[in-house]
């Protein structure tokens, strides 16, 4: 039968404290200390009253030992990103936010004493500190883990639970990031100035994310054999069954994002500017997009700073500098200041919205498999693939048209003396 008993003085709280004492499902006595909000007893009774719940539990085959919880989060959590199952990018990205956000603040603590409480406290510093996006993920990884340490019996319940219903603080709206997306015009504009600053390779690239909605890294993992630009019966079409990623310091060919390996119908106008890629190109080569001196292509942070950013934002002109060459300015375009590269691929999907395709033939182009009973009724067929080629090369062809009436590129941006920024380390240089 459960029994309290006094273990010594607390100096702090100048009070006796107690611990209770309750039989085990194996039949030996085990103790605890504190309760679920990690308090200690002060008085006998409390700790007795505590430990016959523990019995009761043991009796119903509901109990969990609070010996469990006291693993350090740390501990847990090395055991935890060992077991589960995920692609290997999610895998690096949660190992990034254990080590960085979750691990420095709640590694030494308990799993048991981790609190909602203080877990609010957390959250809410957190979001203060990073981004909305990367706070959410950050604390879905901490959820996550939470849950499983459940599932173990390491706890009772997830402190880090989704808050539904009834949650407190002020209204924070839950509508998404509204992303900068691009007209074919101004996909166009990005593209000459991406062809001015790298060539006939970044031009392509360009073009071919904004016609066709493949992510940065589905393009950088084409092969020259994924290419089919002569069928005239089922029209020319790129294949993108991998994707090529930077994983734990190598270049690794994965599946694409959810399994959504796929083949894309192209406008007549994307075929040409392929094909004049490829003649381009040495027969040997394998990729069909490169790095600039036609290596693997990386997309990294030097290629954001250096490349990305100047064909959107512009690039002031230069004259010799500490032995460097002049280069010549390139305008910002007008009206996409902070896109992205996935803006291209939303932009994508705006315009086949536009142009009101079949929600189907829509949605498996981008990748992403319709729920419910559409998605197991609706199916893709040739002339709506066709018809979405049609569509795609009559926004190409608008977008050549010159446009006299408006502005299209911003001046140039005021010149900067560059500073000299170490690599990364274990970063391989494009070539």
């Amino acid at each position: 039968m459960a029994y309290g008993e006094k273990r010594g003085w607390d100096k702090k709280a100048r009070k006796w404290r107690y611990r209770g004492r309750y039989k085990l499902p194996d039949g030996t006595w085990g103790s605890v200390s504190k309760d679920d909000n990690g308090q200690p007893f002060y008085t006998e009774r409390s700790a007795r009253d505590y430990a016959h719940g523990l019995e009761v539990d043991v009796r119903r085959k509901s109990f969990i030992n609070p010996r469990d919880g006291r693993v350090s989060v740390a501990e847990w959590a090395a055991n935890w990103i060992e077991s589960i199952d995920v692609g290997p990018l999610s895998e690096v990205e949660y190992r990034r936010r254990l080590k960085n956000q979750i691990l420095p603040a709640w590694g030494a603590v308990p799993v048991g004493d981790v609190f909602p409480a203080a877990v609010a406290r957390w959250e809410k510093e957190l979001r203060e500190r990073i981004s909305k996006n990367y706070a959410d993920g950050v604390v879905g990884v901490f959820r996550t883990m939470m849950d499983d340490a459940v599932s173990e019996g390491m706890r009772r319940d997830n402190p880090v639970a989704a808050r539904k219903s009834g949650r407190r603080g002020r209204f924070v709206s839950q509508r998404p990031e509204r992303k900068v997306i691009a007209t074919p015009r101004q996909a166009l504009l990005v593209a000459r100035n991406a062809l001015e600053m790298r060539g006939l390779n970044e031009y392509a690239i360009v073009l071919t994310s904004a016609y066709t909605g493949l992510r940065i890294g589905e393009l950088a993992g084409v092969h020259r054999d994924q290419l089919v630009l002569d069928d005239d019966r089922q029209g020319p079409r790129i294949h993108a069954i991998q994707q090529s990623q930077y994983v734990r310091g190598k270049f690794t060919q994965i599946a694409p994002k959810y399994d959504s390996g796929r083949g894309l119908i192209l406008p007549r106008f994307l075929a040409e500017l392929l094909r004049e890629l490829m003649e381009s190109r040495p027969v040997e080569s394998e990729w069909v997009f490169t790095a600039p001196k036609g290596g693997r292509m990386l997309r990294g942070g030097d290629w954001y700073a250096e490349t990305w950013h100047p064909i959107v934002r512009g690039r002031a002109p230069r004259g010799v500098v500490r032995g460097a060459g002049a280069r010549a300015g390139i305008r910002p375009v007008v009206g996409v200041e902070g896109m992205v590269p996935h803006g291209l691929r939303h932009s994508h999907k705006v315009w086949l919205d536009e142009g009101g395709h079949p929600r189907v033939a829509v949605e498996a182009r981008m990748g992403h498999v319709l729920q419910g009973v559409e998605g197991v009724y609706s199916h893709v067929t040739l002339p709506m693939e066709l018809r979405i080629a049609d569509h795609l090369q009559g926004l190409w062809e608008d977008s050549l048209r010159p446009v006299l009436d408006r502005r299209e590129f911003g001046p140039f941006p005021e010149f900067t003396s560059p500073r000299r920024k170490r690599s990364p380390k274990n970063l391989p240089q494009a070539v």
